[in-house]
Parts: structure tokens; C-alpha cells; sequence
């Protein structure tokens, strides 16, 4: 709930790489302040026009206040899984709602041994996330757990409606409440050809591919070619637009919002601006 980091043994610095240690201590705080900023515009609680400053302490204010059934918005607005390098997605705008998970195509093997692996992990797990925001808000009292205004802690196992009811399983109305119902658009860098051999060789990424319980896209390696997975296999993607909206920083784009964003381009070349300072 909080953006808080908390060094310890900072005794054991070696004196040589203090300066170092220092500046990446100064570079983590700002980092906590600018997350617990962004965060902040989706908490009504928040005044559209917080500062930077205000931020960590509006979030340390709802972490340890006993009557906030928000204290902080876990996985909700979840829409996207990208897999692979970090520079195919760095200066984008992702709102919050993507997944990143580092891979580079260039280091792996014939059979993608790497990518395997990485993804028998995170496409069960992102879908799993996923799915569970999406049938807890598409039928919070059925498939969620209602509000957890009237839940008591049943025998350390789960939580129930007051103190005569089922297990209540699911997700709260309060987690919910800002997430839109919407399959996972998992992005891979990699090749058809290469994502097909996998899903061949394990079964539970196929069922969920081919099923269609997340939405499989490839991203070429080499270019900017998509592929999108339909009726089992891969078809080329229509680029609908190929620009973006560019902005000085995440900042001047989500400003005064607090609704899903779209993507934008962050470019230190852009002029910001001031009113938004």
C-alpha cells in the first residue's frame, strides 16, 4: 500500500561505492514518489491537483487508515503482458495496466528454451490475474465476493458475509470497482512460427491461447510485424495508426484524469507544459 523502501545494513557500503550507493538511493525515492503520484489520480480520495510531495503521503495515510476499503488498487485496469526487451516498450505510456516481463530473442536458443520457460510461468499465472479481475467484476456478487464491508476472517481460511454465510470467494466490489472486464492481450517478441512450436510442446499455453481465455499476439524480432492468433493460427495484423500522442512526460499526459489512458510517446524533446508543473 505504501511507496516505501526501507535500506538496511547501510553500514556495510563499502566507503569506494558510497557515491554510487547515494545515487541510487536518490534515484529509488524519486521513483516511489512519481509510482505513488501516478497511483494517486485513481484514488477519489486524492485531489486531482496533488504534488509530487503529497503523494507519499496521501498513500501512507490510506495504508494505515482502519475505515479505507481502498488502501491500494492491486492488479485492477490489468490489460496487457509484454514479453520481451525492454526497449521495444521504453518511453511508451502504459497507464498501469501492462505486465512487463524482460526476454531478448537474440540470446535464445533454435527452440526457444528461454521463452518457454518464461512463458510456462507467466501466461498461466497474468491469466490467471486477469481472469479473476474479469469474472469478479462482471458478476461481483456471483463469481466476486460482494462487498467486503460486512466480511469476517472465517477460521484463518477465508472470509463470509457477516457471521452466517458461504465461504465467499472471489474478488471484493471495492478491487473491482475501476477494472473493465477484458481478456489479457498477451504480446510476445518472437516469431509465429516460433510461438506455435511452443504451445505444440505444452499443453495448459495452448488451452488457454486457442480457448481464447487471453488474446496471443507475436511481435517480429526484426521489425515491427504483427501477428494476431485467430481460429488457431496467425494472422497479420493492420497497423491502424502509426503515430502516437508525444508528451515531455507520463506526467503532462495523466494529469487531471482518472480514467483509463490511452498510449502516448514520453519525449524529453517535447516542450512540457507549465500549466501541469
Amino acid at each position: 500500500c505504501k511507496d516505501r523502501i526501507e535500506i538496511l545494513n547501510r553500514d556495510q557500503v563499502p566507503q569506494s561505492h558510497q557515491n554510487e550507493f547515494d545515487a541510487i538511493e536518490v534515484t529509488i525515492r524519486a521513483a516511489l514518489t512519481r509510482n505513488a503520484h501516478e497511483r494517486c489520480r485513481r484514488f477519489e480520495s486524492s485531489k486531482m491537483s496533488l504534488e509530487l510531495a503529497e503523494a507519499i503521503k496521501h498513500v501512507d495515510e490510506r495504508a494505515e487508515d482502519l475505515s479505507q476499503t481502498r488502501p491500494e488498487y492491486n492488479h485492477a485496469t490489468n490489460a496487457v503482458c509484454f514479453v520481451g526487451r525492454r526497449s521495444r516498450t521504453r518511453g511508451l505510456y502504459l497507464d498501469r495496466r501492462c505486465f512487463l516481463v524482460s526476454y531478448d530473442p537474440s540470446q535464445d536458443e533454435v527452440e526457444s528454451a528461454i521463452l518457454t520457460r518464461i512463458l510456462q510461468a507467466v501466461i498461466p499465472v497474468c491469466a490467471g490475474i486477469n481472469l479473476e479481475y474479469y469474472f469478479s467484476r462482471v458478476d461481483v456478487a456471483g463469481f466476486g465476493c460482494g462487498s467486503k464491508l460486512p466480511h469476517n476472517v472465517t477460521s484463518l481460511v477465508g472470509v463470509m458475509d457477516g457471521a452466517a454465510s458461504d465461504l465467499r470467494t472471489g474478488l471484493s466490489a471495492q478491487m473491482t470497482d475501476i477494472h473493465d472486464p477484458i481478456r489479457l492481450l498477451v504480446v510476445v517478441e518472437t516469431t509465429p512460427l516460433a510461438f506455435l512450436g511452443i504451445m505444440e510442446r505444452n499443453p495448459a499455453i495452448r488451452q488457454l491461447a486457442e480457448n481464447g481465455w487471453v488474446q496471443l499476439v507475436t511481435l517480429d524480432p526484426e521489425s515491427a510485424e504483427i501477428h494476431v492468433l485467430s481460429n488457431q493460427r496467425f494472422v497479420r495484423h493492420q497497423v491502424e495508426r502509426k503515430s502516437l500522442p508525444q508528451v515531455a512526460s507520463s506526467l503532462q499526459w495523466y494529469r487531471g484524469w482518472r480514467g483509463n489512458l490511452g498510449l502516448s510517446q514520453i519525449s524529453p524533446a517535447v516542450s512540457p507544459n507549465p500549466a501541469i508543473l
